[in-house]
């Protein structure tokens, strides 16, 4: 591309509305964003967007495969070859994940992730995510891979991640999990609360621990019954909707949550809800059957996420700019929410909100274009390189 860009005709979803105004990047930045009739000088390259949608780039924290690869299974390639299948989904940052591993390969297998992390050529691999192994409750993880928290596997998690580790899926309320979220919150981690049994009434002793974000909200976390006194009795999604600092995550296939329940949480303010897909392996494909761990056989599906063979729910097989779509139709909300849940929101939890996330002066400039239409993905750009479809 050339060094300095003006794109017009297009509109920028913006965090703060959408404007129907010129985007400027230079080299691999955003320079401006500028009134169509505002000049900027001649050495400009002139970029006629059609009427598109300039949307900020897709960021998904919490992805275990996609298309051919499970990404615990470490194939050699898989991080870099779903980096450039991610770009068709309008995605710029991901981060593959791990599930519950057997304790003696855990470390291997993250420090192999990691490692693959650095040949991501298309979207950023930002970095991994280990949804547990410190669980409460294992929803469709194996339970034998279960084992509790402590500090001297904070330590084991990352040394074998080299600065990689960026994210942590844990149950607050198993014994010693205090100090192993002191140990990964100094080191930058993002905890996120998940497959967890705790009260409703220590949720907020939590959150003071560092926990700031929540693994799909609404699955695998316990209800109540009613009591007998006509008053609702508080669970944990209702603790974790009350406390103001947390950002839930949400997959939003209309599947693992009610459309009503997602309606509820668009309701929220702009900072508390984010988007991640849990996608499995042969997401974004006619869907196939395999093992996720040996001996439990799941099958993924378009449009009915991946089940084991008694029904039950083992990840999504969402795509990332569907489940954008999906969150404005269920949502009733409009692109700038959206843009919010997708992309901003995501990288406030992993702290790089003045890099990334939004499209503003002095970000990178990551963002997809999108039919006005449709709103599928036309193209996807990379620090202002064009690097899937065409405009």
């Amino acid at each position: 591309m050339r060094v300095k860009q003006r794109w017009t005709d297009v509109t920028v979803v913006t965090a703060e509305g959408l404007r129907s105004s010129d985007l400027l990047i230079q080299r691999d930045r955003i320079a401006g964003i500028v009134a169509a009739d505002v000049s900027v000088g001649d050495d400009w390259e002139r970029v006629d967007g059609g009427g598109a949608i300039l949307y900020p780039g897709i960021i998904d924290l919490l992805q275990h495969g996609f298309g051919e690869h499970l990404y615990c299974d470490t194939d050699a390639g898989a991080v870099a070859a779903n980096s450039q299948v991610m770009l068709r989904h309008g995605v710029t940052g991901f981060l593959p994940a791990i599930p519950c591993l057997p304790p003696a390969n855990m470390e291997d297998v993250l420090a192999r992730l990691s490692a693959q992390c650095v040949d991501a050529k298309g979207a950023r691999a930002l970095g991994v995510h280990s949804e547990g192994p410190c669980f409460g409750s294992p929803g469709a993880h194996n339970p034998e891979n279960i084992v509790a928290p402590s500090v001297e596997l904070a330590e084991r998690m990352l040394a074998a991640t080299s600065g990689m580790l960026k994210a942590v899926t844990v149950a607050p309320e198993r014994e010693g999990a205090e100090g192993f979220i002191g140990v990964l919150k100094r080191a930058g981690v993002s905890i996120h609360l998940g497959h967890s049994l705790a009260r409703p009434e220590n949720v907020p002793r939590y959150v003071s621990w560092g926990v700031d974000a929540v693994t799909h909200m609404y699955n695998v976390m316990p209800t109540y019954p009613p009591g007998n006194m006509g008053v609702h009795v508080v669970s944990l999604t209702d603790a974790l909707l009350a406390e103001p600092t947390l950002a839930l995550g949400l997959i939003c296939d209309g599947i693992h949550v009610d459309p009503a329940l997602i309606r509820l949480m668009a309701q929220l303010p702009e900072d508390r809800v984010f988007l991640e897909t849990d996608a499995m392996k042969y997401a974004g494909t006619p869907g196939k059957t395999f093992e996720f761990y040996p001996g439990y056989v799941v099958t993924s599906a378009p449009g009915k996420a991946v089940r084991d063979t008694n029904g039950g729910l083992c990840g999504s097989s969402l795509a990332p700019d569907e489940a954008m779509r999906n969150y404005l139709s269920f949502s009733g909300k409009d692109l700038v929410r959206a843009a919010h849940a997708t992309s901003l929101v995501p990288a406030r939890v992993l702290g790089l909100e003045s890099e990334i996330g939004s499209l503003a002066r002095g970000k990178r400039a990551d963002f997809c274009v999108l039919d006005p239409a449709t709103l599928a993905v036309k193209a996807t750009y990379v620090g202002g390189e064009r690097l899937y479809g065409s405009v």
